[in-house]
């Protein structure tokens, strides 16, 4: 419900990966990996050498994550340079890239499951994802317009499942017990299975988990404890048909459900549940996916057609009233391109998309006496283009991009019954891309580029232009599109027979009519207006290293100066303020052994930590800031003939400081209600897993 977003005491709760830019930590990179450096990622629609693409990259196989633990986006996301992520423990993760972050309109950030761009419309949302049989993650940073379209302005984040293989059948699975530290036992399973039903024709891939996590957060006032718990059921399924050496065929299906009765992570420093609001939730969402492609020789034809609806209901108390708001998003996205295969000095790619969206919402709280429902229709249209061409005189690759967009955007509310019409806007917008890369040798690429991003604007609550009217305060019934622009200098390197990899960047970005919040006098309620933006300063810089056989040490930080350029009346929005929920500061390293300790059974061990420096949110000047996140965690075991058996600690350190910024909610005179998301408390656990597989017969 759009009015969710411009009531500031609603806006409190709802505002409230990876080593290197080449990282692939063992062998399990993937099939087509011929050593562990050379990962091979789409970033550019096609297939390549990451060291290869001039854009700041990082990507980590499927099969890593698994060795790792991963359970989620949050366990890794945050190893990529200038990336920031945390989990609300309500099936949402914010994510934020080079500074790029905000709590209104479409995504800011690109994120793909397989080949659908999710998109929350009117309110940016990343829903979670198990890390569980997925091939790899891709996190591409600077904007990604030309080839990924709207929302893509800080980077874009690839969420890719693992392929049917038409020749080999898999059985695989992993069941963990945990217990929690204040909490209480945590518990998982997970399986996988693929099956060629014609060896090289015909096959399918199914994927499930379930997992029940007992929550952490207490209320002992009422005498309650562990109250956030959480509970996930997913499923997967692939059907790969290739009926010519020329052609694939592939259908997908997704399912999540994600149930939280008692609400996200949000605590107290004291560990206890906020006093002003607990709402209730759950998230649920399934995908329809179908793909060809065609081998034409030198070039190959794709299609992709999806189909996804997300639902997010919340219920529950809210400043001594009930809050009930619903959230349903239907998507269709086709895509169809055309792409240069082969070696030649001219790469090439050219396509359509095509996308419509449907956001319904529902809101009604008595206290305030609203009951209000909306819905916003997106229909949005593009063509694209980019080329890459090598100099014959010398190893290097010029690239120009560009991308038309169209979208209309529409919609109506109603509000205790009356219904408003809201003709909203048609965006339209050029979007180039230009690059310069040299290879002085192979393994190494130093570039400049110059990228556009953008997102069409949202429509204003006409509650919020009628209130407006009254207080003098003029406000657009649609708000305008923002744009981006980025430019960057970075370089990557394979050094010493690629026992280290390097890469760093600097780039400069100028976000131009970001959308914040204005309030309305006195009434509690925020209309929204197009502020002059943001500028952010920012760099990166990345080490792999593999001194000797089996160890594996990585280390990465960046510094990421992002501030508003302008002031907002009413907002504690200044001139060079921070950029709401943005960490300046981020680092990790981890050191990563396997090493036989017999002729059939391995020995590994990991740990790594991870920091952020603390997050605000200057768009309400009563929010106090988050704090410095200090999470190690660590992992040893041992494995033989396709069976692994691990123990692992997570938040080594019990870090409970908040991740976020603090909201704050005044229940009275001198009495706060001060909350913020927080990490899972010290975990110890156990891990079982086995995987069988061979050619088929």
């Amino acid at each position: 419900m759009r009015l969710i977003n411009y009531t500031c005491s609603v806006m409190a709760i709802l505002a409230g990966l990876m080593p290197g830019v080449v990282l692939a930590q063992d062998s399990a990179a993937g099939p087509a990996v011929s050593n562990p450096d050379e990962i091979l990622v789409t970033a550019r629609k096609r297939e390549e050498r990451a060291i290869d693409v001039p854009i700041a990259i990082s990507a980590v196989s499927g099969d890593t994550l698994e060795k790792r633990g991963a359970q989620n986006l949050a366990d890794f996301l945050q190893e990529a340079p200038g990336v920031g992520i945390y989990d609300q423990g309500n099936g949402i993760s914010k994510i934020t890239i080079r500074g790029i972050s905000t709590s209104l309109g479409a995504n800011e950030n690109g994120y793909y499951l397989d080949d659908l761009p999710f998109t929350g419309v009117t309110v940016p949302l990343s829903p979670d994802v198990r890390a569980w049989d997925l091939d790899r993650v891709e996190i591409l940073r600077g904007p990604q317009g030309t080839l990924f379209g709207e929302g893509s302005m800080g980077g874009t984040v690839r969420i890719l499942t693992k392929a049917v293989d038409l020749d080999d059948w898999e059985a695989k699975g992993s069941a963990y017990l945990s217990g929690t530290e204040g909490g209480g036992t945590n518990e998982g399973i997970k399986g996988a299975f693929n099956a060629p039903i014609v060896p090289g024709v015909l096959g399918v891939r199914v994927a499930g988990t379930g997992e029940h996590l007992p929550g952490w957060v207490d209320n002992d006032a009422a005498g309650e404890h562990n109250l956030n718990s959480q509970t996930y059921t997913t499923f997967r399924a692939k059907a790969r048909f290739d009926p010519t050496e020329r052609l694939s065929i592939n259908g997908s299906y997704w399912f999540y459900k994600g149930n939280f009765p008692g609400g996200g992570s949000a605590a107290t420093d004291d560990g206890q549940q906020s006093r002003s609001s607990v709402l209730s939730n759950s998230v649920k969402y399934r995908l329809y996916g179908i793909t060809a492609r065609y081998d034409l020789g030198g070039a190959e034809a794709f299609y992709g057609y999806s189909h996804s609806k997300f639902g997010l209901p919340e219920a529950g108390p809210l400043l001594g009233g009930i809050l009930n708001a619903t959230i349903d998003i239907k998507v269709d996205a086709h895509e169809a391109r055309l792409a240069s295969k082969g070696t030649g000095p001219l790469q090439w790619t050219i396509g359509g998309y095509l996308r419509d969206a449907k956001r319904d919402d529902g809101f009604v709280f008595a206290l305030f006496g609203i009951n209000n429902t909306s819905q916003v229709t997106s229909k949005a249209r593009a063509l694209f283009g980019e080329a890459t061409y090598t100099l014959p005189f010398a190893p290097i690759d010029v690239t120009a991009g560009l991308r038309y967009y169209h979208e209309h955007l529409y919609g109506f509310e109603t509000n205790s019954g009356v219904v408003t019409n809201q003709p909203g806007d048609i965006y339209k917008s050029w979007n180039p891309r230009f690059s310069i890369a040299w290879h002085p040798e192979r393994n190494s690429t130093i570039y400049v580029s110059a990228a556009k991003g953008f997102r069409a604007g949202q429509l204003q609550p006409t509650i919020a232009v009628a209130l407006g009217q009254q207080f003098g305060i003029p406000l657009p019934p649609a708000l305008a599109q923002d744009s981006i622009w980025t430019y960057e200098l970075g370089g990557k390197a394979q050094l010493f027979g690629r026992l280290l990899t390097l890469e760093g960047s600097l780039y400069y970005s100028d976000w131009k009519d970001v959308t914040v919040r204005i309030p309305i006098g006195a009434t509690g309620f925020n209309g929204l207006i197009n502020s002059k933006g943001t500028h952010t300063k920012g760099v990166e810089l990345s080490a792999t290293l593999r001194p000797v056989d089996g160890l594996t040490l990585m280390a990465n930080g960046s510094y990421v100066d992002a501030t508003y350029s302008g002031s907002v009346p009413g907002t504690g929005i200044v001139d060079g303020a921070a950029v709401d929920d943005i960490s300046k500061f981020t680092a990790n390293a981890s050191a990563d052994y396997r090493a036989p300790i017999s002729e059939k059974v391995t020995g590994f061990g990991r740990v790594g930590w991870e920091h952020s420096s603390p997050r605000r949110f200057n768009s309400f000047p009563g929010y106090l800031p988050g704090d410095n996140i200090n999470r190690v965690d660590a992992r040893a075991g041992v494995e033989m003939a396709g069976i692994s058996l691990a123990v692992f600690a997570d938040n080594l350190t019990n870090d409970n400081g908040a991740t976020s910024f603090r909201s704050v909610q005044p229940l009275g005179p001198g009495d706060l209600d001060i909350t913020s998301p927080r990490l899972r408390p010290r975990t110890f656990g156990i891990e079982l897993s086995a995987t069988f597989g061979g050619p088929a017969r």
